[in-house]
């Protein structure tokens, strides 16, 4: 059986502003999905990218206005976006309060692909590394 204490995991500050940690990853025996926890400060977001698998998206405090695939709406606690995978989706914290929000993803380790680096991945949550965040560039051919 494999238990994790969701205070454990240390913050991580991928971007100033923006905390994650991670509760069920392939670095601690997730092996078919990933939930983790973010905290964005007023103002800061999470830029338009996507994934190969599905994401779930539950507010739980402050304002959040979230876009899928051109669509963009205005949330707060009490809504759950569900993002198709391979939709383009990005995130801003709005008002005066962080918005802060939990995610499940289809996949043990979040890959990640932002339009505004198209030629790189993010990974995160994977077994090596000690699951730290990581940016994979590929070699030019």
């Amino acid at each position: 059986m494999i238990v994790t204490d969701h205070e454990k995991p240390e913050w991580d500050e991928w971007r100033p502003g923006v905390r994650s940690r991670a509760w069920a990853t392939a670095a601690n025996g997730a092996r078919q999905i990933r939930v983790a926890e973010q905290i964005l400060e007023p103002g800061n977001k999470a830029p338009l990218h996507w994934h190969y698998f599905e994401e779930n998206i539950t507010i739980i405090g402050g304002r959040g206005r979230f876009t899928v695939d051109g669509e963009t709406v205005e949330l707060g606690p009490g809504n759950t976006v569900i993002v198709p995978s391979t939709a383009v989706h990005g995130f801003e914290s709005i008002g005066d309060e962080p918005l802060h929000i939990i995610a499940a993803m289809g996949w043990p380790i979040n890959e990640a692909y932002y339009v505004d680096d198209p030629y790189a991945v993010h990974r995160a949550g994977e077994t090596l590394n000690s699951g730290q965040r990581r940016r994979l560039v590929p070699e030019a051919g």
